[in-house]
């Protein structure tokens, strides 16, 4: 039996040579020309003729190029790369026969179009979490001028994703639902990056759409306990290629437990470098808190998208204490029995009840109660007791700003001197 020619190399563009010379009769042309599929994707090319070489040509409007030149004792049937074919509306297989150099008019198989499928354009991509990335791709389209003709394949379209990293060398392919406009890659935490790639029956894509995934880190210097009155955060974004080095946004986010979702409290930025601005923080009762970036993203160059994903820190719940910024006796210094004014302040302003404490030498004693007015102050004559220093101190319980726990405090300690 003689083999079919499987056709993979590109084909010829003709240029000259297909005219039949005026003074010789013209063979016969072949008939019955076919084209069709073969179940691994080839283009069988099928005739009749009475024997002789034939010169198969792939023939549009814009172009011809000689695909095969079989010789008489070859077969009457070859298969073809569907790869050669050019990119056309309207495509037809001429076949002549050749004797003695002489050609035939051509005979021509049915009307098909090549079309390619048009490469995906990248509008944009997002990732709010290192496991997934979200795109929106926008095509060309394509118009089919002979829909249903005998070498349309139902289905033969695909789009699909070639996930690089993050490991080195690690590279991983997911079939994506062809001709989708939004679609999401599943990609592993860490460095990746993305090529998109679409083709059909007739071949793949020549350009392809891309995603650079960095990676990106928060880190955050909270306290553990501070203040009611303020406290000041500061941090540092790393974050790796294709984006590292450049300014970003941070939010500060809050919450008042775990049970409860993430609010935004205020902004600060990274500048060049991941240094972040310090934050200070004003009045408020215990919560959790943590530092939150949004994801980055940018075009490089025309159909490629540089990304990085969103990151924080973890919560830390940063316990505050009342601000005791008042407490002392006035005068400081006054004979025994004399009438001297204890002073307090506290923040939170809430009219809370405090204590005064006395040292004993051994132990804080309690005194007496100090009621604080809805300004946080109390002013409160007493007598002077026998002489001697005495040490004394503020305690405030625990009370509720705003919804958020301030725990109980005490201020330093303070003198009085009776003379």
């Amino acid at each position: 039996m003689r083999k079919l020619a499987a056709i993979t190399a590109a084909a010829v563009l003709l240029t000259s040579g297909l005219a039949t010379s005026a003074w010789a009769a013209a063979p016969e042309a072949p008939t019955d020309v076919q084209v069709s599929w073969t179940d691994d994707g080839k283009v069988r090319v099928a005739w009749k003729d009475t024997g002789q070489a034939n010169l198969v040509v792939l023939s549009s409007s814009a172009s011809q190029y000689i695909a095969a030149e079989p010789t008489a004792a070859d077969p009457n049937e070859l298969l073809l790369d569907p790869r050669i074919f050019p990119d056309q509306a309207e495509m037809r297989v001429s076949l002549r026969t050749v004797v003695d150099r002489e050609k035939s008019t051509p005979a021509y198989s049915s009307v098909f179009d090549t079309r390619r499928v048009a490469r995906p354009s990248l509008v944009s991509a997002s990732s709010s979490s290192g496991s997934s990335v979200r795109m929106l791709l926008q095509r060309e389209a394509i118009t089919d001028k002979n829909p249903a003709d005998l070498l349309d394949q139902p289905g033969g379209e695909w789009l699909k994703a070639t996930v690089a990293g993050p490991a080195a060398g690690q590279q991983t392919e997911i079939s994506l639902p062809a001709g989708a406009e939004h679609i999401v890659v599943p990609v592993q935490p860490g460095a990746v990056t993305i090529k998109l790639s679409t083709g059909n029956e007739w071949g793949t894509s020549q350009i392809y759409g891309t995603v650079q995934v960095g990676t990106m880190r928060v880190s955050a210097s909270l306290p553990a306990r501070a203040s009611w009155q303020m406290f000041t955060i500061t941090g540092r974004v790393h974050m790796s290629s294709p984006n590292a080095g450049e300014a970003v946004a941070v939010a500060i986010q809050t919450r008042p437990n775990a049970a409860s979702p993430w609010k935004f409290l205020t902004g600060t930025s990274a500048q060049t470098g991941g240094a972040i601005l310090p934050a200070t923080l004003g009045a408020a009762g215990g919560q959790e808190y943590r530092l939150w970036v949004h994801e980055t993203s940018a075009f490089r160059n025309e159909n490629t998208y540089l990304l990085t994903p969103a990151a924080s820190t973890t919560g830390k719940f940063v316990r505050r204490n009342a601000l005791i910024d008042r407490s002392e006796f006035f005068p400081t210094r006054a004979p025994a029995s004399t009438t001297v004014t204890l002073l307090v302040h506290v923040g939170p302003e809430l009219p809370m009840k405090a204590a005064l404490q006395k040292w004993d030498g051994k132990k804080w004693v309690y005194l007496r109660a100090v009621q604080l007015d809805t300004k946080g102050n109390a002013s409160i004559p007493m007598r002077a007791p026998l002489r001697g220093v005495g040490k004394y101190r503020i305690a405030t319980p625990a009370v509720k700003y705003k919804g958020l726990p301030v725990d109980a405090t005490t201020s330093l300690p303070f003198a009085l001197k009776v003379l």
